[in-house]
């Protein structure tokens, strides 16, 4: 039997009340991806970015690079391919745009919430949730950031394959979506977190353009990041083959900088007081976390141990002893004098 609207809407208010009261691993994840997901909205100068830069740029590119055949060295297909210079630009230009783009977005949503997430660690929440809260944040960017770019690219050029085209743009986004997260919690400024991205975006897609690079069998262009998914978005682009393994080179980037980021956060994060306590002799704190319910009871956990909750019952009223005499004098009244 389907449930009517009101229904659905109350198991989802049951389902997120559920959600808030848990201490569950899962829902701590949920928590932790919802705060992502609000950070990224909220951050309208790159959605403007996104909207209105890449057409831009792309229109750019297509009008200032002029339409000759150039031939470039694929290593996916078994020969060298002649292409449309203006239409390769293109590709570059797609990537240039993407790196840039998801790069600063996630580094600028880590740097932004370093005081919160410290915060979180303190409370009890586990570093690695937080960590996959934040790949799972740059994974949803990056396929909306990387489908809005292909289809911008169909206005330009018409790609042999569109899904695979897709694929090498989400495989670039996500390469630096994991350098923006590294950079955001291992720099200590944002100057140079975002002067790192800008350098290595441009001279990595730079490099590998036959337009500006002619060069050939250039075996350090294999060691540079956009390098698959350059080789993969050429082959979707000009030819009908492709290569699983090209797509998974910007994956296995963003596990070498996912890891480097783990370490940082963690070292980032290190609770130094419980370390100086130790030192000291003193006994080590426990973090305890309390929360209201709905129904007005308090909930008490902790992840560094258990807790004992003690309650102390009100004390008696005071009686007087029943061998204290009594007297109807009241107290403080001053005695008469002898003779008076």
């Amino acid at each position: 039997m389907t449930a009517s609207v009101p229904e659905l809407l109350q198991r989802a208010r049951r389902w997120h009340a559920g959600i808030a009261d848990s201490t569950t691993w899962q829902a701590a994840l949920l928590k932790a991806v919802a705060f992502e997901v609000t950070q990224h909205a909220r951050n309208r100068l790159a959605l403007l970015l996104v909207l209105f830069f890449i057409p831009c740029w792309l229109a750019i590119v297509r009008t200032v690079i002029p339409s000759r055949p150039v031939e470039y060295q694929s290593r996916i297909a078994p020969s060298p391919v002649t292409v449309d210079a203006s239409e390769l630009a293109l590709i570059s230009g797609a990537l240039n745009a993407l790196t840039l783009i998801i790069g600063f977005m996630l580094f600028a949503s880590v740097r932004r919430s370093r005081e919160f997430d410290q915060r979180l660690v303190l409370a009890g929440y586990p570093r690695p949730v937080l960590l996959l809260a934040k790949l799972t944040g740059l994974v949803l960017v990056a396929i909306l950031v990387s489908g809005y770019a292909t289809v911008v690219m169909t206005f330009y050029t018409d790609p042999r394959s569109s899904g695979l085209l897709f694929l090498s743009l989400l495989s670039a986004g996500l390469t630096y979506g994991g350098l923006g997260v590294a950079l955001g919690v291992a720099v200590p400024t944002e100057l140079a977190g975002m002067f790192v991205i800008i350098m290595v975006s441009l001279v990595d897609v730079m490099v590998q353009n036959p337009v500006i690079n002619p060069g050939k069998d250039q075996a350090v262009l294999r060691f540079l990041p956009t390098y698959g998914p350059m080789q993969s978005g050429v082959a979707a682009t000009f030819t009908d083959g492709g290569s699983f393994g090209y797509l998974m080179l910007g994956p296995a980037w963003l596990v070498v900088f996912a890891a480097f980021g783990f370490v940082a956060f963690a070292l980032r994060t290190k609770d130094h007081s419980r370390h100086a306590a130790s030192g000291s002799g003193e006994p080590e704190a426990a973090v305890v976390t309390v929360r209201l319910r709905q129904d007005g009871t308090l909930e008490v956990a902790s992840r560094r141990g258990p807790v004992m909750v003690c309650t102390e019952a009100a004390a008696p009223p005071l009686r007087m002893p029943g061998w204290l005499p009594l007297t109807d004098k009241p107290l403080g009244s001053a005695s008469p004098a002898p003779g008076a």
